[in-house]
This record gives structure tokens, sequence and C-alpha cells, in this order.
């Protein structure tokens, strides 16, 4: 399943055939850049040295430190799952991709009796090796993942980053209990697509290392049916979604950025071996991104096509940007913004925002920690509504890891920090609506209120 900006994009190809008159794309920090393609969108600064695709940075034990003169009391976790198989299987299968499987262990179970039991169960992809008889093994890459699974190597990224919290949010802090007695402390909630749930079961298998698998101890994973799911974009639950994407793909500023990178489209559907009707072009460079990257994060040799057109470092570097300025002009950077990332992203702040005044109403029980493990569009158009920096509203990562932290000062006072793999948030120059961090609670909040829908059901109507 691609969980990216596929349903949106179908206006790429009547985008790229429109006849604009070039434009520069600017920015409110200028650099140069190196690039294939010498475009508006290369005069875009997007602060990307030092940048990886393949693991976000994880919070630091040895640098974290803690708001001055106040007491961490309530911690929200959004995550986008770990690394991950291609989303799709493309013509350009010479390579294997491996998923021991053992991120789909099922440890409970109901017995005769309708009494809950205990027992082992692994779910493993099996893919036969072709002979030409029957089966369609011929249209699959070898190995043992499915499209879009959790590889071992993103089950380690979320065990990692797990024990990284651990040593600053249980070893240094002593905010969480270094046993986890009380389960109802933890809320954790993914999306209904496996990896999200693997990530979540992997990273809080980092942080509480020790735990049993006694029945009575289950972290519950809370999942929305699809249909209604309100952690990616929903067109067909929202479509007025669809209509403001067509209208910001359709702006004169977008439809010069796709027309410029046009003929590196076409390369990078030559080089997978993609026809017209297979081409990635419908999800604009999500796609793309998706392939071609996977690859690169596991040193899988660039594809070529069969007359020796093959995909370039250089291309993948341009493709990386065009990925970067697609998503910060959908998410952030048009007029129309505001207003999608409210209907994209808000009914999931809204639910987090309720979260947190209930914390503080002391209406949360036990709750301590909350984690939302979701996908990149998840946790874009929250940092696209925060006006996160061009640096910090890159594509974000695997693993990557966006923390909302409210602290409580000895005043009495509270206050919001923000953090995005392990560093406190920095907003968009002309943009810096509060520090972040230390953002007093209320304005937070106000800001927040923004980018949350009043009434769903009517601002998604088409």
């Amino acid at each position: 399943m691609q969980l990216t900006f596929s349903p949106i994009f179908a206006v790429a190809t009547a985008v790229m055939s429109v006849v604009v008159v070039a434009q520069t794309v600017s920015s409110q920090e200028n650099s140069t850049v190196s690039t294939t393609y010498n475009t508006g969108v290369a005069d875009y600064d997007f602060d990307d040295a030092g940048y990886t695709y393949c693991n976000a940075e994880y919070p630091d034990k040895s640098t974290y430190t803690a708001v001055k003169d106040a007491t961490l009391e309530f911690l929200q976790l959004v995550v986008r799952h770990g690394d991950r198989a291609p989303s799709y299987f493309s013509s350009d299968l010479n390579t294997t991709w491996t998923c021991s499987g053992s991120e789909s262990i099922y440890l409970n179970g109901i017995n005769a009796n309708n009494q809950r039991a205990t027992g082992s169960y692994q779910q493993l992809i099996e893919i036969p090796k072709w002979n030409g008889k029957y089966g369609y093994a011929n249209k699959a890459w070898a190995g043992s993942c499915d499209e879009g699974q959790l590889t071992d190597k993103g089950i380690r990224q979320h065990l990692d980053l797990g024990a990284r919290l651990r040593n600053v949010y249980v070893e240094k802090l002593g905010f969480l209990p270094y046993w986890l007695s009380d389960v109802n402390q933890v809320y954790a909630r993914t999306t209904s697509v496996w990896r999200t749930k693997n990530s979540a079961e992997s990273l809080l298998n980092g942080l509480w290392p020790y735990r049993n698998i006694d029945p009575s101890m289950l972290i519950p994973l809370h999942t929305y049916p699809e249909s209604i799911e309100t952690m990616y974009d929903n067109p067909e639950a929202c479509p007025a979604l669809s209509t403001l994407a067509s209208q910001i793909t359709h702006s004169s500023e977008f439809g010069a950025f796709y027309q410029s990178q046009a003929a590196l489209m076409a390369k990078m559907d030559k080089a997978l071996r993609l026809d017209a009707s297979s081409s990635l072009s419908s999800t604009g460079w999500s796609g793309y991104v998706d392939v071609l990257l996977a690859r690169q994060c596991h040193n899988v040799e660039l594809p070529c096509s069969a007359d020796g057109v093959c995909a370039t470092e250089d291309d993948i570097k341009q493709v990386m940007r065009n990925g970067h300025f697609e998503l910060a002009f959908l998410a952030r950077d048009h007029p129309l913004s505001p207003q999608y990332a409210r209907l994209y992203i808000g009914s999931l702040l809204g639910s987090m925002r309720d979260q947190m005044q209930y914390f503080i109403a002391g209406k949360a029980g036990s709750l301590k920690f909350a984690l939302y493990s979701g996908h990149d569009n998840t946790i874009i158009p929250i940092l696209g509504a925060l006006k996160a920096s061009n640096r910090d509203a890159l594509w974000p990562a695997y693993a990557a890891n966006l923390a909302f932290e409210l602290w409580k000062k000895k005043d009495g006072s509270r206050v919001i920090r923000v953090m995005l793999n392990g560093q406190v948030l920095k907003l968009q120059k002309g943009f810096q609506w509060c520090d972040m961090n230390a953002c007093p609670i209320d304005k937070f909040v106000e800001y927040l209120n923004n980018y949350i829908p009043s009434d769903i059901t009517t601002q998604c109507a088409a």
C-alpha cells in the first residue's frame, strides 16, 4: 500500500502538459546548490548538507538538556516507520529484499474456552523461485519482503530509537519507569499498515526491553479503520483534500517546477523500465523517492534500462530535492497550504491537543507517554503546519521522530517543547511564531487551533 501523496497527484500528468512560463521558486534563505538540471527548484535553499533519507537522528542522552526550572509531565511522540522494501514491484526486479518476519510474531490468541491464550505465531512472506511453470513469482523481486514491508534493518532502527529514548526519559530524567508495571501509562496508536505496527512494537521493546508476555501486561496498539484514518491524507473520507491539492498543483509555480523536471522524470521511468501505463508520474515525485531511495539505503545497484539508460547518483540527489520541494510547497508554502494541512492532519492534531488538555485537567489517569507510529506523510503536514525551517521540513527519514514534551515550571505555568530527531525544532524565517524550546501552552494551543477543523464533515465536502 502506497501511503504518500499518490491520491492527490492524479493531476500530475495534466500539470506537466500545461505550457507555463518558467519561474524561479524563491527561498527566504539564498544558497548555491549543485544539481543535475538548471531549473527553478535548484534555487530553493534545501539546506540538505548531511541529510540522509536512510536513517533519522535519535535523541542523545549526552546532549539532551531539560527545560530550565521545569519538570517533564507528559510526552507525545510521532514517528515514521523504519526502513522498508519499496512500495512498488517495479519492472526492474533484479534485486533481493530481506525481511525475516520476526516483526510479525503474534503472542496472544483465544483458546477453545474463549479465554486469552499465549503462544507464538510468525507471518513469513514466501516468494518462490520462478520455474516458468506456474505462479507469478517472475513479477516479484527475490527474497522475503512484500511491497512496503518493514525490513530487518527497519526493525533494528526502532529498537535503537527505543533504546535512545530509554537513555533519555528513563535513565537521565527518571520520567518514564524503569520497569513498565502499569500499561495504562502508555497509549500507542498506529495505522492499519503493518510496518507502522511492527515499528511501534520494536520501539516499545527498545524502550522497555525487560517486559514479559503476561497477557495482563499487553500494550494495546490502537488502530482506526483505513476508511476513516486521520494519520495520513484520506481524500476518500475528505474529498475537499483532492480539490485543494488540484488547486495547489495547478498553480503556475508548481507547474513550472514540474515542467522543468519532466526530462528527469522521463529518464527515471526509462531506467526503471516503466512504460506509460506503469509510470510513477501520477504519484508526483514520491513514487520515485520510494523506489530509488530504498535502493540507495541498501546499496543496491541503481536501475538501468535494457538499452543502457541508467539512473545516476546525481539523478537520485535531484529526485530527492524535487521531493523536498514538492512536499514543502504543498504542506507549507502555498497560500492554500494552511487549509490543506487543516483537512490533511488537523483531526490528528485535534486528538493530540485534547489528549494533552485531558492530562492537564487530571482526566488522563496514569498516562505519561503517547506514541503515534505512522508514515512520512504523518509527519510532513505537522511540520508544514508548524512552519518548520527548510532544514527541518526536509523529507522525514526512516524512523524520524517528532516529540511534543509538556513541562511544568516552578511557577506553575506550562510550556511545550517540540523536538525533531533529538533537536529543538527550528522554524521558517519570517514565521517564528513561538520558541519551540519552551512555548507557553496557551500560545501553542491557540496556534494549533488554526489547523484543527471545527466541522470536519462540512469542511471536507468537495
